[in-house]
């Protein structure tokens, strides 16, 4: 969610430079960035392979793969994705024994759907991510049928994610300091694309004397 704050915050200044007048700078509307979901595997794509924690019951390292084929509909997000651990070790306590397991390598396929609501009262995004694999469990080695479980215990669970901490980003352009405020006043999905509706100010400045 950093990842696509900074590319939403670096867009908007984009847009404003292009479109900026010393005279209109103060008055500017809200806009709208369209995101399709081709943009948004390209976004992901570089932060690939992607480390993941599971907790302190799991040794190992467990990373995300690859994302493809998300699709984004109204108020959901679609995709598949591949999940890799090696040398997994999984320890649980029984009464008080503890009992460690040799899991091994995982190379997990999953499918998922994820909703999304977005309050503007609270400028929170609230995602609820649904694990869709169960059909094909029969495939699993034993470590990936460990690691669907525990994916599937987090799966149909509302989860918030807030956006109102975006932090001002500066500029100097034309010899002046340009400070740009943007805040999000929505967020929406439909036709595989994904709808982010800015509101920014801009104050501007003489550059600071030595």
């Amino acid at each position: 969610m950093h990842r696509l704050q900074k590319v939403v915050c670096a867009a908007a200044i984009l847009l404003l430079l292009v479109s900026w007048s010393a005279a209109k700078a103060d008055s500017l509307r809200e806009m709208t960035m369209v995101i399709p979901a081709q943009s948004l595997a390209k976004v992901i794509e570089p932060l690939l392979p992607y480390p993941i924690d599971l907790g302190k019951n799991f040794l190992g390292s467990f990373y995300v793969q690859s994302i493809e084929n998300i699709r984004i509909d109204k108020g959901l997000v679609s995709f598949s994705s591949l999940i890799s651990g090696k040398d997994i070790n999984y320890s649980t306590k029984i009464g008080k024994q503890v009992i460690n397991l040799m899991v091994g390598d995982v190379k997990l396929p999953s499918r998922w759907e994820v909703s999304f609501r977005f309050d503007k009262s609270q400028k929170t995004l609230f995602i609820k991510p649904e694990l869709k694999t169960r059909e094909i469990q029969k495939d699993f080695s034993e470590g990936d049928a460990l690691l669907n479980s525990l994916l599937a215990a987090f799966s149909g669970m509302e989860y918030p994610v807030a956006l109102n901490d975006l932090k001002p980003l500066t500029a100097e352009f034309y010899n002046q300091i340009l400070t740009l405020n943007t805040d999000i006043a929505d967020v929406y999905g439909t036709d595989n694309k994904l709808f982010i509706e800015l509101t920014p100010s801009v104050r501007i400045e003489p550059p600071k004397k030595d």
